[in-house]
């Protein structure tokens, strides 16, 4: 039911090297942007990597492994959430490939959109969607890679490959003036109707987040006014709101609803179909779901399609799950409460109350609608921007440039607040409302634990702890935590040492709750961490092919 369309363009770009012939279905600029449809087509081209890379890639296996939650896999896969990969690996590779060919479309669009004949109005927009996703995706390279080569002209030849690395700097400098550039020329996100493509709305919020980014990792403090300004025009046009329940954000991506007033930008996936050939769909959602098998289930005394395959990879760390409250309604949702019992009766296990090693539990199949015939995956979209996230950034920037803590940015937590704790984000709450924090980086702290609380699993983690400079150490200080969890404790009721109740959850179907060296099994991908993985590694093949690339990260 999705509104944009991911299409494969028929008339792909790409430069092949290593050949001296056209391929057969090759099809030239020239030839091709002449009408809206090829138009339209071409902007899908540009689109096509958010689902590509957003599928698993960037959602999963680049943003996990942080301090919310670990794998719980018994053998340890070479993926950079596990902190054991290389310069060869297949996903930093594609990610890297993925990003680039959008880029090669988006600059073959802007090139050749001036072509169509078709409404100028229209070409406009196209342009400044093409626009806006350049800028993206340089930003993800930039924010993953450091200095990366910059492509603002379309790959003509194989001597175009040949591309020095850019200065991170100048690369965010770019971003930001394409998407400031692009403001003008995208719709507002109520005249579209929906979150899959770009709008103002995004633009600006997403400018908040680039410019965040790159006073952390930059060390340019200039660029938190910059932030909070972006941030800040948002909030002041009035056109979003938090959704009420927090829980009813993720049960309507769930169910193929859009909520424009929190979700201002989503990436969009293939509809809810049978097919091999797209695997890409939605993948994340079964990395987040507790685990169980395809199957059907009884549900009031009807049979009904199983809620599908969930692989149940990661369990929350304790440490997330004690940044919550008690009454943080927002815990029991992002962290499951419940297992699902194997059988033929859909039955939920509530867990221990001592239990901490929990699945996630944002993106639940149980919601969905037209119960899925794609065990992997359906066509849930992922979320790239929320109207909290925009709030949080505004706070957080204001607090940076400032230094101090103004009734704007304690109006904006609060009201993520409210809403976390079932309240109206709009009306004060004495017991609720935060008022004070301590003197020395006491709202810092609480704004990186909010930001975890609220958005957990949406890709953010890994990028905020690196721009706060915090991700190294606070890795290692939560595998030391979890290596030294004892396997057995005290029980003053038998005055007896018993299993240590955290591993004995009835079902959990923890391999290593039994071993000594469980903790530390567990502790592996945390410890793992060091300094290199500041950066990904420039992947091998690129540098075997772009000889102009003369050096990887450090540590690569």
């Amino acid at each position: 039911m999705k509104r944009f369309l991911i299409l494969f363009a028929t008339g792909a770009m790409a430069v092949t090297s290593c050949l001296d012939t056209e391929p057969l279905d090759f099809t030239a600029p020239s030839t091709w942007y002449q009408n809206q449809e090829q138009l339209e087509s071409a902007l899908a081209a540009v689109y096509d990597p958010l689902r590509n890379c957003y599928s698993v890639y960037l959602s999963v296996e680049f943003s996990q492994g942080t301090d919310e939650c670990f794998s719980k896999e018994s053998t340890p896969k070479l993926v950079p959430y596990y902190y054991n990969y290389d310069t060869g690996n297949n996903t930093v590779k594609l990610v890297w490939q993925y990003l680039y060919k959008g880029i090669d479309n988006a600059n073959n669009l802007l090139e050749n959109a001036d072509n169509a004949d078709c409404d100028p109005a229209l070409i406009t927009q196209i342009k400044g969607e093409a626009l806006f996703l350049r800028a993206y995706y340089h930003f993800l390279l930039t924010a993953y890679w450091g200095d990366v080569p910059m492509k603002l002209e379309s790959t003509k030849s194989a001597e175009d490959v040949q591309s020095p690395r850019v200065p991170s700097e100048k690369i965010y400098e770019q971003v930001i003036s394409d998407m400031a550039a692009s403001l003008d020329m995208v719709p507002d996100i109520a005249a579209l109707g929906f979150g899959g493509r770009i709008n103002k709305q995004a633009v600006k919020g997403i400018l908040a987040r680039v410019c965040l980014n790159a006073a952390g990792r930059l060390d340019k403090p200039e660029y938190y006014e910059d932030a909070r300004d972006w941030a800040e025009s948002l909030i002041k046009e009035k056109v979003c709101y938090l959704n009420p329940d927090f829980s009813d954000i993720f049960i309507k991506l769930m169910q193929d609803q859009y909520d424009i007033k929190e979700c201002l930008w989503e990436v969009e996936c293939y509809g809810n179909v049978d097919s091999n050939e797209m695997r890409e769909t939605g993948q994340f959602v079964a990395y987040y779901t507790p685990a169980y098998s395809t199957q059907d289930y009884l549900v009031d005394n009807t049979t009904k399609k199983s809620i599908a395959r969930g692989r149940g990879v990661f369990y929350c760390t304790p440490q997330f799950y004690e940044y919550f409250e008690d009454g943080d309604l927002r815990r029991d949702w992002t962290i499951m409460p419940y297992m699902y019992k194997s059988g033929t009766v859909f039955e939920q296990i509530p867990y221990n109350e001592e239990f901490r090693f929990r699945w996630p539990g944002k993106f639940r199949r149980e919601y969905e609608i037209n119960l899925p015939v794609y065990s992997w995956g359906n066509s849930t979209n992922y979320p790239l921007l929320r109207y909290s996230d925009v709030l949080l950034m505004f706070a957080e920037a204001d607090y940076m440039v400032t230094g101090s803590i103004s009734s704007d940015a304690l109006e904006a937590v609060n009201k993520v607040r409210r809403r976390a704790f079932g309240f109206d984000q709009n009306t004060p709450v004495p017991d609720v409302d935060k008022t004070d924090f301590d003197a020395d980086g006491g709202f810092m702290e609480y704004i990186q634990k909010e930001r975890a609380r609220e958005l957990a699993f949406e890709s953010h983690r890994r990028l905020d702890m690196l721009r706060w400079g915090i991700f190294i150490e606070r890795m290692h200080e939560i595998g030391e935590e979890i290596a030294a969890i004892p396997l057995k404790v005290y029980d003053e009721g038998s005055g007896t040492e018993v299993d240590n109740p955290i591993f004995t959850q009835s079902g959990s179907g923890f391999p290593m709750n039994t071993t000594p060296t469980g903790p530390e099994m567990m502790a592996r991908s945390f410890r793992n961490v060091d300094q290199k993985h500041l950066l990904m590694p420039i992947p091998e093949l690129e540098l075997s092919v772009n000889k102009a690339i003369t050096d990887n990260n450090p540590g690569w």
